[in-house]
């Protein structure tokens, strides 16, 4: 709960925010327990609750993220919270397998930094080749490294992650809004919170083009969680020089970075 104090319900007393997530937890095991009833969701015992509606998953810092993701108003929170668990029981954590993402990962685009110090991810942008995506590799890869790292986190007993994408030698063959839409999506209705920030490295002018068509689909919270660097001391505002990547002016070689089907 540490990451998302702060975070809470401005000049209201504490005992509000866990009245809220109390009553955002008993209406979404109460539509779990709706669903239970309806005999296409499939499940597998009686007493088992679908997916993401199971009490098991309803954590306060779960619950709290979508809160927060919705300025603690309830029946927003409990609309939000609804879509990620129907769009769970179509694609449940895990059911997107390495071999379903095989030109993604073979592009090694994606890794976590393990010497920053906090949950970190890299994208080194030249790397991603639109034209030898195929169709729904957009999806696919990014629910694959979102699962990944929700993995990750939970391991390490963390809420949030930063994401490094490197722009170094980016042009016209990288250039992928519908990636970058979903990846977005992703992260705002599935996965609200999770960003602590983002660090743009080296964003040439033509990054600027994808820019302006992805900040329409941001809310003004993950706008604000965007930071531009050009160099290794804007970096070090950031993270320690010793977990930046060598090829951003830092001293961790890539032999260092942990690719995302390894995570």
């Amino acid at each position: 709960g540490e990451e998302l104090a702060g975070e809470g319900l401005a000049g209201e007393p504490a005992g509000q925010e866990e009245a809220k997530v109390r009553e955002l937890r008993r209406r979404l095991v109460a539509l779990g327990q709706e669903l239970q009833s309806q005999p296409h969701v499939g499940i597998a015992t009686p007493r088992e609750l679908p997916g993401e509606l199971n009490p098991e998953k309803l954590t306060d810092d779960t619950l709290r993220r979508f809160l927060v993701a919705r300025r603690w108003n309830l029946d927003k929170a409990f609309q939000m919270y609804s879509k990620f668990a129907e769009y769970r029981l179509r694609v449940p954590e895990g059911s997107i397998a390495a071999a379903d993402v095989s030109v993604g990962l073979r592009h090694k685009k994606t890794f976590l930094l393990p010497d920053v110090g906090e949950p970190c991810f890299l994208t080194v942008m030249q790397r991603h080749i639109v034209s030898e995506c195929p169709d729904g590799e957009a999806f696919k890869y990014t629910q694959f490294s979102f699962d990944r790292i929700n993995n990750y986190l939970k391991k390490q007993g963390e809420e949030k992650v930063v994401f490094v994408f490197d722009f170094t030698g980016f042009g016209w063959d990288n250039l992928d809004v519908k990636t970058a839409a979903e990846i977005l999506k992703q992260a705002q209705d599935y996965n609200p919170e999770r960003l602590k920030k983002a660090i743009l490295f080296n964003a040439p002018t033509l990054f600027w083009t994808l820019w302006k068509m992805i900040t329409p689909l941001m809310d003004s919270r993950t706008q604000k969680k965007f930071k531009f660097c050009y160099n290794i001391e804007d970096l070090k505002k950031h993270f320690p020089a010793s977990g930046v990547p060598e090829s951003m002016g830092g001293e961790a070689p890539e032999s260092s970075w942990v690719p995302i089907e390894d995570v």
